[in-house]
């Protein structure tokens, strides 16, 4: 096979090295996860590019460097010298020159903001627009390409631009798929745009001259549990306890017999009735919610005991709220309500942890088997009807919904791997176990990385750009598929007079959305919260 010497085409502000000064240049093109970078040895003859020297090359400045074969030599980045390094024996005296590609201006900037309903695509924008300063318009096409995810609220402060990207470019969906690329082109252009989604022109048929084949399990994960919000009650419509006097977890009753207990369907905050408790001759109004046997709440998953309550006036305002376990053991807690027959929002730690916040209690009290709720209120004067007590959307919550879900195909093969993930997005156990499955899908088998060089490559003006999708078949390894290019190096030799092309491509499954594992349609939106911490 013939093919022509490698051909370069370097400049730094208004320096132009020609080609017999440049011993070895390596440029590495990156995207998503890194930016791209160069390494460059020039000869340093009578201090030609020193500072004072005829042609000095300084950090700061901007320059390309151009590679290719014969008469196609493509630019293949935009860079700016970052560092410069001199070289020297008592014969010889070399200059390396280093930096990034103008992706560097993404490291710049650090981001104090809030974003709140904007599609990934917006935010992005905002970002190159007004914290680094890129192009992303070509020729009159958009570079940063359309999502379908909405984020509902993204609040930063001082977040460097680099992560925000980052986490667009992991949690943004198109067509039902997550996950975008973002690179600097070599043109210096900003492109975001679908994983996989762009197709390199190039065949690597018959030149791949050494390849190195890898499957790993690191990233293996194949029994997934997923929290996700903390609203999760007993019972899950939380007005239900309060509908009927026999719900279908439990019953009302009254402890005093003298007190009367009725659905009000005049006085009420959701739903179509509240409890109604009159003390009738009693003092004391005691109404009494008792769960079924099978039924009994636990509060070290559901932390929170929640309710609305009002009092008419001749109540003192002082509540005892009385817990009692499977066992009949008790523990006590007191509120102060104001007895103006308006509904007032109760919510009470419960739980172990919680306690110390209650009175009274019991030893061995069983904070996992809560069988009964009582409220003691004492009335004195006025008529009897007219002593009353109101208690509607009665609930235990501050559960997390979730999930767990496992492969046991992968568990055999792989051993148990475990992750766990908390998503304060999803507001029920199905959409838990939607997010499971995705990750279940995505993680559960090896990922595949692959590594080709070759010095024989001739890629005529369309160089290889990571992010771009290519076929590879290596028919020893029985590899016969597309990948996803990670990375490549182009490295110039001069003293061999090779260029020598490496390319880093990995294969994995799609992340697919969550939506697409409820076999029905929906509105393709993912709403995201997120507040970054300061970089240390």
């Amino acid at each position: 096979m013939s093919i022509d010497i490698p051909k370069m085409a370097i400049v730094f502000g208004s320096v132009t090295p020609p080609q017999g000064d440049i011993i070895d240049c390596k440029v590495h093109l990156g995207c998503t996860n890194e930016v791209s970078s160069f390494e460059i040895l020039l000869q340093n003859w009578d201090k030609k590019y020193s500072l004072g020297g005829s042609y000095p090359i300084n950090v700061g400045m901007d320059g390309s460097i151009s590679i290719g074969r014969g008469l196609n030599v493509p630019q293949i980045i935009i860079c700016r010298v970052e560092a410069v390094k001199y070289e020297s024996t008592s014969t010889e005296n070399y200059l390396r020159v280093s930096g990034r590609c103008w992706g560097e201006r993404l490291f710049r900037r650090t981001v104090t903001k809030t974003y709140e309903n904007k599609k990934g695509e917006e935010i992005v924008k905002d970002l190159i627009d007004y914290y680094v300063g890129l192009s992303h318009n070509r020729g009159g096409t958009e570079l940063i390409e359309d999502t379908d995810t909405t984020y509902t609220k993204l609040e930063y402060e001082n977040t460097p631009v680099f992560d925000i990207l980052k986490y667009i470019a992991a949690s943004a969906d198109k067509n039902g798929v997550i996950g975008y690329d973002f690179r600097i082109a070599p043109d210096a252009k900003f492109e975001f745009f679908p994983r996989l989604s762009k197709t390199s022109s190039l065949s690597l048929s018959e030149k791949i001259e050494v390849s190195e084949y890898r499957k790993d399990i690191h990233r293996v994960r194949n029994k997934i549990t997923v929290y996700g919000a903390a609203d999760k009650s007993a019972p899950l419509d939380k007005d239900a306890w309060t509908e009927s006097l026999t719900p279908t977890d439990g019953s009302w009753s009254v402890e005093q017999p003298e007190n009367t207990i009725s659905l009000d369907a005049t006085s009420k905050v959701k739903g179509s009735y509240s409890i109604k408790t009159i003390t009738g001759v009693a003092e004391y109004a005691v109404p009494v919610f008792t769960l079924n046997s099978g039924k009994e709440v636990n509060a070290e998953l559901y932390p929170v005991l929640s309710l609305y309550m009002a009092l008419a006036q001749y109540c003192d305002g002082n509540i005892k709220i009385r817990l009692c376990d499977a066992m009949g053991k008790t523990a006590d807690k007191y509120e102060k309500i104001a007895n103006d027959q308006k509904w007032h929002k109760i919510d009470l730690k419960i739980g172990s942890k919680n306690a110390l916040e209650w009175v009274d209690v019991e030893s061995e009290f069983d904070w996992t088997q809560i069988k009964m709720v009582k409220w003691i209120g004492f009335y004195a004067g006025g008529e009897q009807q007219t002593r009353a007590m109101w208690i509607d959307t009665l609930f235990f919550g501050g559960c997390r919904y979730s999930s767990i879900q496992e492969d046991s195909g992968s568990q055999n093969a792989y051993g148990l791997r475990e992750l766990v993930e908390v998503d304060e997005e999803l507001h029920s156990d199905n959409e838990c176990a939607l997010r499971a499955n995705a990750l279940l899908a995505y993680l559960k088998d090896p990922a595949e990385n692959l590594t080709i060089r070759s010095t024989v490559i001739d890629y005529g003006n369309s160089p290889f750009l990571p992010g771009d999708k290519i076929h590879v078949a290596l028919p020893n390894e029985n590899v016969n598929a597309d990948y996803r290019i990670l990375a490549v190096e182009y490295h110039v030799d001069a003293k061999t007079q090779t260029l020598e092309i490496t390319i880093e491509l990995g294969r994995e499954t799609p992340l697919l959305a969550d939506y697409l594992y409820d076999l029905r349609s929906k509105t393709s939106h993912l709403s995201r919260y997120k507040i970054a911490r300061v970089m240390a």
